[in-house]
C-alpha cells in the first residue's frame, strides 16, 4: 500500500466527507481501489468503532469469504465498479465499514445468554443441564451449540443482526441513509431468484431480501406463503429502536425453525403465486427443548445444505464471537466483553477462592521501546492494540516479509488458573506413574549429589574424616589437645537455576493418543482418570504433575504455563504454578481445570515467558517449549496472501527464540509432532530441539532433559 501523509488523509477525508468531487483524481474515477482509500476508511472506521483495523484486499475475489474479518483485519474488494460514480464506488466501501464498525458500537458482541430480549418470549433454555461449559467460552459460543444445525444458526443469526444493525446504522449516522439505501437496493438487484431453489433455500432467500429491505413481494409455491409470513412478522421488530442483539438472537431460533422443518430438495411443489403477507398468520409452537437434539446425518447432507448467497457489503462473523472481549478504553470493555473479568484491584488482592492474583512482571514493558524497530511509521503502528486490562501485555510481532516489527501487535492475556475441587487429578498421576518414580527419584537424586561440596575436617558430620582422626589420636599420644574436627559433611551448593516451562494447551491437544507399551515402566492407558482413554494434554498435564513433584525436591525455581491462540488480540498465558510460588494442595488441584482451547500462537507466548524469566535473579535460566505441533493462529501473515500464515508463524516463532537467547536464556524446544523436522530446523536455526516419536515418552524424556539442560 502506497505511502501517505497524515495532513494528506484529513484534507481527502474533508473532500469525501463534504461530497466535493474533481478534486482527487484517484478518489474519482469510476471504478475505486482499495489502495487509493483504505488511509481515508481507516481513520473511518476507528472513528466510528474507537478500533484500529487493517483494511486488506481478499485474496481471491471469487471467494469473499475465504479470508473472515477478524477484531483486527477487515477484508473488502481490491476495487469496486459497481457504480458508475466514482463517488458513489467510494460510498460502498464506507456503507462496508459502517456496517463492521455497528458490530461493536451496536452491541453483537455483548450479547448475554440469560438477558432478555425487548420484543420476544425467551426460547432460550434456563439451565443447560449437563452441557459441559469450556473455560473462556463465550455466550454467543454457547447460542449457537444449542443448534443441532449450528452453522445453519450462525448463518440465521448473523442475517438478523445484520437488518438490525443496517436500521441501527441508518438511524445513528443520518447523513448516511441515502447512501445506505441506494447500496442495499443494489444488494437487492444482485439477489438470485427463487425460481429452481428448494423451498428451504428459497425461505432462506426471502429472509435474507427482508433483511435488505424488499418489498413484500414475492411468488413461490403454496407450501411456501405460510413459512414466509412468519419470517415477516418474526423480522419486523428488528428494525425498531430499542431493539438488541437478543432479539436477533430469539428472531433467529425462530426463522432456524422455519427453515429446517422445509424440504430442501429441488422438485415441483406447485405453481409459484405471490405470497399475501397481510393474510392472518396462526398460532404456532415453537420449540421448548434446547440444546437440540442432534440429527441423525444421511449421505448426501451436504449436498442438500442451505445456501444463501452473500451480501456483498456485509461480513461474516467468522471466529470473532469466540470469547471476545473489548480492546478499547475501560468503558467499552464494560459494555461489550463476553466473560466476567476480576475487578480493578491491587497486585495482592485475594481472589474470591483466597488466593493471591499472580502479580504482574516489573515495568516498564521492554517491548514498547524494542532495539529492532525501525521507522517505517505506516507499517509498524497500523492496527496497533492498547491493553488497559490488569495482566494484559502488548507485544510485537516480527514480519520476516518486511524484515521489521509490528510495534504492538498481540496481547497477552495471564490469568492464574482456577483450582478444581480437591487435588485429585495430580495424585491421580503420581500413583499411575509408580513404577516411573522410581527412575525419576534416582535421577534427581544424582543432580542433587551432584550438587553436594564434600567438606573435610568438619565439627560434625556424618562420616570419620579419616585423616583428622588419625592426626587427632596421634595429638592425644603425643599428650597435646586434639582437634575436635574429624568428621566429613556434604555441603549443598546453591543451584543457581531458574525454568519457565511453556507448554502448549491448544485445541488439538484433545486428540487421543495411542495406549503405551506397558514393558516400558509407564503408567498404563485404561482408567489413569477414570475413563478408557488419554489424550495429548492429558500427557502434558501429568508431565507437570511429575515436574512439580520432582522439582520442589530439587529446589529449582520454575515455572509452568499453558498457552493458546484466537487472534493477535486474545493469547492466552495461563499460569498452572508461577515462579514465586510454591508446590501446594492448591496449585495441585489447578492440573484438572486444564483444557484445550483455540490455536498454537507461539511467539507472544514465548515473549511473555522471557518477561517473566527476566525477573529471576539465577545465573542459568532456560525456557522449555512443548508442542504437539507447528506455531499457527487466525490472523498470522493475512496481508500476503493465501497460505502465506505458515511461513509467517514459523519466522516469528523463530524471531521470539532469538530474542530469548539475547536476554540470555537458553531456548529448547521439545515437540511430539512426527513432521516436526520440516520446519524445525528453520523455526530453531541455531537452537536445541528435539522431537519425540513416542508421546507416552514425554514425561520420562523431559524430566531426563531437564537433568541434562541444568548440569
Amino acid at each position: 500500500m502506497r505511502g501517505y501523509t497524515v495532513p494528506g488523509v484529513r484534507a481527502a477525508f474533508k473532500r469525501r466527507a463534504a461530497g466535493i468531487e474533481g478534486e482527487d483524481a484517484d478518489h474519482d474515477h469510476p471504478g475505486q481501489t482499495l489502495e487509493g482509500v483504505a488511509p481515508v476508511l481507516g481513520l473511518y472506521f476507528r472513528a466510528l468503532s474507537g478500533r484500529n483495523a487493517a483494511l486488506l484486499p481478499f485474496g481471491d475475489r471469487n471467494d469473499p469469504e475465504q479470508y473472515p474479518d477478524t477484531h483486527t483485519t477487515i477484508r473488502l474488494p481490491d476495487r469496486i465498479v459497481r457504480f458508475f460514480s466514482g463517488n458513489d464506488n467510494f460510498i460502498w466501501y464506507k456503507i462496508a465499514l459502517t456496517h463492521r464498525a455497528a458490530h461493536y458500537e451496536g452491541g453483537t458482541f455483548a450479547f448475554r445468554l440469560k438477558q432478555p430480549a425487548a420484543y420476544f418470549s425467551s426460547l432460550r433454555p434456563s439451565d443447560l443441564g449437563a452441557r459441559e461449559i469450556h473455560e473462556l467460552e463465550s455466550d454467543l459460543e454457547i447460542f449457537f451449540s444449542l443448534f443441532a444445525q449450528r452453522q445453519l444458526a450462525i448463518e440465521v443469526f448473523t442475517v438478523m443482526e445484520d437488518l438490525r444493525l443496517d436500521e441501527w446504522s441508518k438511524r445513528r449516522y443520518a447523513g448516511l441513509k441515502n447512501g445506505y439505501e441506494k447500496i442495499q437496493r443494489a444488494s437487492l438487484h444482485d439477489r438470485p431468484a427463487l425460481a429452481g431453489m428448494g423451498p428451504r433455500n428459497a425461505l432462506a432467500e426471502i429472509m435474507v431480501s427482508l433483511s435488505l429491505g424488499a418489498k413484500l413481494s414475492f411468488s413461490a409455491p403454496r407450501l411456501l406463503h405460510e413459512p414466509a409470513r412468519r419470517m415477516a412478522l418474526l423480522m419486523q421488530p428488528l428494525g425498531n429502536p430499542d431493539a438488541r442483539v437478543e432479539d436477533s438472537a430469539e428472531a433467529a431460533m425462530r426463522a432456524y425453525c422455519l427453515l429446517v422443518g422445509l424440504p430442501n430438495m429441488e422438485a415441483d411443489y406447485g405453481p409459484a403465486d405471490p405470497i399475501d403477507f397481510t393474510a392472518p398468520v396462526g398460532e404456532r409452537r415453537w420449540p421448548t427443548i434446547w440444546p437440540e437434539p442432534e440429527k441423525t446425518r444421511l449421505e448426501g447432507d451436504d449436498v442438500l445444505a442451505t445456501e444463501m448467497a452473500p451480501v456483498s457489503y456485509r461480513d461474516q462473523l467468522g471466529s470473532r464471537f469466540t470469547n471476545y472481549q473489548g480492546a478499547g478504553p475501560l468503558d467499552q470493555q464494560a459494555i461489550y466483553r463476553f466473560t466476567k473479568a476480576d475487578a480493578p484491584a491491587s497486585d495482592s488482592a485475594p481472589n474470591v477462592d483466597g488466593e493471591e492474583r499472580p502479580k504482574p512482571p516489573d515495568e516498564p514493558m521492554e517491548h514498547d521501546h524494542h532495539d529492532h524497530f525501525g521507522e517505517d511509521a505506516a507499517h509498524l503502528h497500523s492496527g496497533e492494540l492498547h491493553s488497559h486490562e490488569l495482566l494484559s501485555y502488548v507485544y510485537p510481532e516480527w514480519d520476516h516479509v518486511a524484515a521489521a516489527y509490528k510495534r504492538n501487535w498481540c496481547c497477552v492475556k495471564e490469568s492464574r488458573i482456577d483450582p478444581a475441587v480437591s487435588a485429585k487429578y495430580f495424585e491421580q498421576t503420581l500413583r499411575g506413574y509408580g513404577r516411573l518414580m522410581p527412575r525419576i527419584r534416582n535421577q534427581f537424586e544424582r543432580i542433587a549429589r551432584e550438587g553436594l561440596l564434600k567438606i573435610k575436617r568438619a565439627a560434625d558430620g556424618d562420616d570419620l574424616d579419616l585423616d583428622a582422626a588419625i592426626e587427632s589420636m596421634i595429638d592425644v599420644r603425643a599428650g597435646l589437645s586434639p582437634s575436635d574436627q574429624v568428621y566429613t559433611s556434604r555441603q549443598r551448593l546453591a543451584r543457581d537455576v531458574a525454568v519457565a516451562f511453556l507448554v502448549d494447551k491448544s485445541s488439538s491437544t484433545a486428540e487421543h493418543v495411542d495406549p503405551p507399551d506397558e514393558t516400558n515402566g509407564l503408567a498404563p492407558q485404561v482408567h489413569l482418570h477414570g475413563r478408557n482413554y488419554r489424550t495429548i494434554l492429558d500427557l502434558e498435564k501429568e508431565t507437570a504433575a511429575l515436574l512439580m513433584a520432582s522439582l520442589e525436591k530439587l529446589g529449582d525455581t520454575y515455572g509452568i504455563y499453558f498457552f493458546s491462540g484466537s487472534g493477535r488480540e486474545d493469547v492466552k498465558f495461563h499460569v498452572l504454578k508461577d515462579f514465586e510460588e510454591r508446590l501446594s494442595d492448591r496449585v495441585a488441584a489447578r492440573i484438572d481445570n486444564i483444557k484445550p482451547l483455540h490455536t498454537t500462537r507461539m511467539g507472544p507466548a514465548i515473549r511473555h515467558a522471557i518477561r517473566k524469566l527476566r525477573g529471576q535473579e539465577s545465573r542459568t535460566k532456560l525456557l522449555m517449549l512443548i508442542s504437539d505441533g507447528r506455531p499457527f493462529d487466525l490472523d498470522y501473515g493475512q496481508q500476503y496472501g493465501e497460505n502465506a500464515e505458515v511461513d509467517y508463524a514459523i519466522h516469528d516463532t523463530r524471531q521470539a527464540l532469538n530474542e530469548a537467547r539475547l536476554a540470555g536464556i537458553t531456548p529448547f524446544v521439545l515437540t511430539i509432532d512426527p513432521q516436526g523436522n520440516d520446519y524445525l530446523r528453520t523455526m530453531c536455526d541455531g537452537i536445541d530441539y528435539e522431537v519425540l516419536d513416542d508421546i507416552n515418552q514425554l514425561p520420562a524424556r523431559l524430566l531426563s532433559l531437564y537433568r541434562t539442560l541444568t548440569a
